[in-house]
Parts: structure tokens; sequence; C-alpha cells
């Protein structure tokens, strides 16, 4: 997964130039290893290794996020990452929404209980609200940062399962 990720920072680099456009190219190195980069006109990529991993880059309103935690209602989503692999899956999602961080926080601290998660880890400072929840059984884990903007709140909530 790490060799997809850092092939697929190269590789996005190169193919957000083709933005735009609805298209799939396959890059291959010199030991047979190839990824296969698809771009649509939403300003959605994904890259499959030819081992099947899989990494998927969105902005505007395309968000890959789990069941047990849906994007916060009225969000803008800024950016967005997923990526699945032989060792599981997570991903980021950035988003602006004119509430409040403690709200923010609030949703995501109510949603990471109902799948069972336990607090790790909560801060405040400075107008950043930090939020951590793992679930040890299914060994999956989310982290959720807001901050306080000029008209609302930027966050980022990252996840991840094993």
């Amino acid at each position: 997964m790490r060799k997809l990720v850092a092939a697929t920072m190269i590789i996005a680099a190169a193919g957000l130039t083709a933005c735009g456009k609805h298209d799939t190219k396959v890059y291959t190195d010199s030991k047979g290893n190839s990824v296969a980069v698809s771009n649509s006109d939403n300003g959605h990529m994904t890259i499959t290794g030819s081992n099947g991993e899989k990494v998927e880059i969105g902005s505007g309103s395309q968000a890959k996020m789990p069941d047990w935690l849906p994007l916060y209602a009225g969000a803008q989503v800024k950016a967005s990452f997923t990526g699945q692999g032989k060792d599981g899956t997570g991903g980021m999602v950035s988003f602006h929404t004119t509430a409040a961080p403690a709200d923010v926080i609030a949703f995501y601290k109510q949603k990471a209980a109902a799948a069972g998660m336990a607090d790790t880890m909560n801060m405040d400072s400075n107008g950043t609200m930090v939020y951590i929840g793992a679930n040890e059984k299914t060994k999956s884990q989310v982290s959720v940062s807001a901050t306080k903007a000029s008209d609302g709140t930027d966050a980022q909530v990252t996840w991840g399962i094993k």
C-alpha cells in the first residue's frame, strides 16, 4: 500500500492536468508493476494497482465515507481521499460547514460511540477541537479535527479499518 500511495501522489499531480476529461491511462514500471489511473469530469480520480489495491481522490461534493461515518449535514467537501489494500481501508475528507466546531465534534463522537468506539483523545486548544475514537475489537478508528473559521468551521475526518 505504501508504494501505491507514493505512486499515487506522483501520478495524481500529472493526472490532475487532465481533469475535465473522462479517461483511463495505465502506467507500467520496468518490473511489470502497473497502475491504472482513471479520472472523470467531476474531479474524481481512481488509481488501481495491478495487485488490486485502490486509491480514490475527489474534490467538490465527492466523498466516500463508511456507512457508520456519514458526512456532516450541509458540509461543503473540499477534498477527499480513500484507499483500500490487503491491510485495510481508510480515508480522509476535509470540509467546511457553517456549524460550530463543538457541533461537528459532538456529531462525530455520537457516530463513533454508535459504532462501538471508545474515546481515546479529546482536545480543545485555541479554536481547534480534536476527537479520536477507536474500537479495538473491530480494528477501526476515527480522528476528527474542527477549527473555527470566520464563517463557520473547517474540519477534517480521518478513518481507518484493518
